[in-house]
């Protein structure tokens, strides 16, 4: 019993290094968030399907690839990696960056690259997803196209985050109207992470 405690102690510290070391990554998103995405996909089943939209330099996706460290499951990752807009850098290509920050992880990462909306028309109907993660380009009409597209694959219960909900107004307003109708349920808000479930 103490064996197995002590045992359960030192993973709990370990994972949090991890957690730490991934935080050093470029991107912008929170240590705070990254413990969100890293919870959810620890908390998925084997054989569940993880899709995010909008990947920069693979810091979320490393957050979220961590929590299914022990799982056998479907992580694609959706972005051109050129970042059009949005970025203070301006267009540039980040795969390079973004392969190599995953590294650790490549064995259970599906690097799609392209628009999220190209993706969708090849995406199998079939293929219903268990958590899906949007931080995209956070334009309305973009915000939106992703939840006409994508929403409707993901499980009844299946988690739905958006990122940049706090501070991107065509963010906001999007998951707002998606609240309105029905759609998602409310779960909470971690940083600018907007947490629901499909209704």
């Amino acid at each position: 019993m103490i064996k197995e405690i002590k045992d359960r102690f030192k993973k709990f510290i370990f994972q949090g290094k991890v957690l730490k070391e991934i935080d050093r990554l470029e991107g912008h998103f929170g240590l705070n968030e990254g413990h969100l995405v890293f919870n959810i996909a620890k908390s998925l089943k084997d054989n569940s399907v993880i899709v995010e939209i909008g990947a920069f330099k693979g810091k979320s996706t490393c957050f979220i690839a961590e929590g299914l460290r022990a799982k056998n499951c479907n992580f694609y990752t959706i972005d051109t990696w050129f970042n059009d807009g949005g970025v203070a850098e301006g267009r540039q290509d980040v795969f390079s960056d973004f392969l190599k920050n995953i590294g650790p992880y490549k064995d259970k990462i599906v690097p799609l690259r392209g628009f999220s909306y190209e993706v969708r028309k090849t995406w199998q109907e079939d293929r219903k997803i268990d958590f899906l993660w949007i931080d995209g380009n956070h334009s309305y009409k973009d915000v939106t196209q992703d939840i006409k597209d994508w929403l409707p694959l993901v499980k009844k219960n299946g988690f739905v985050c958006f990122h940049d909900y706090r501070d991107e107004p065509d963010v906001k307003k999007a998951v707002d109207e998606l609240i309105a109708n029905r759609t998602i349920r409310f779960i909470k808000t971690e940083g600018c992470i907007y947490m629901a479930k499909r209704n």
